[in-house]
């Protein structure tokens, strides 16, 4: 009985361990399918994530763009032709200036009573912003600029009923 009992043991011991061995490799599988499993369905879930991000922030974008309203453009101001200006620059060997000004502003008839009534003395304000002017002060684009601000901000230091908006020159002629 002895012998036969150890030899019982003996198989039902390796039978034992090849039942868990068995299962180890079965277990190792699983786990194995387990985390591809997990990783396909992260995968999914952030594919899904992210064109749900995507279409809802371009959607986003599109409203922006159609809140966007084209105002239309302002009314043409009213204006108010001055005389032409002829006059000498203050260089060493002068030039000569000839200059064609509009003076515009929003439409008012009052504005336009004071700009009639205050005519020379815008003559004399222009009169005197180019008498000291040289032909380096007068030639460029930038320059032209400069001496429309000048007389605008000259000119409504005197005005009581509006502002000039603008200074147009028709001709600017330098020679």
């Amino acid at each position: 009985m002895g012998d036969d009992d150890r030899d019982l043991m003996d198989e039902e011991g390796k039978g034992s361990e090849s039942e868990s061995g068995g299962n180890a490799g079965t277990s190792k599988i699983v786990k194995i399918l387990l985390y591809v499993a997990g990783g396909i369905i992260l995968i999914v879930l952030m594919v899904g994530i992210s064109f749900l991000v995507s279409s809802n922030i371009q959607e986003s974008r599109y409203q922006k763009s159609q809140d966007i309203i084209a105002a239309p453009p302002p009314e043409p101001l009213a204006t108010f032709e001055l005389p032409a200006f002829s006059k000498a620059t203050a260089d060493a060997e002068p030039h000569f200036i000839k200059l064609q000004i509009s003076l515009a502003y929003e439409a008012n008839p009052v504005m336009s009573a004071e700009l009639g009534n205050r005519k020379d003395e815008i003559q004399h304000i222009v009169n005197v912003l180019l008498q000291g002017k040289t032909i380096d002060e007068l030639n460029d684009k930038s320059d032209m600029i400069t001496l429309s601000e000048e007389i605008k901000a000259h000119i409504n230091l005197r005005m009581i009923a509006g502002k000039i908006k603008e200074v147009y020159f028709k001709e600017y002629l330098i020679n």
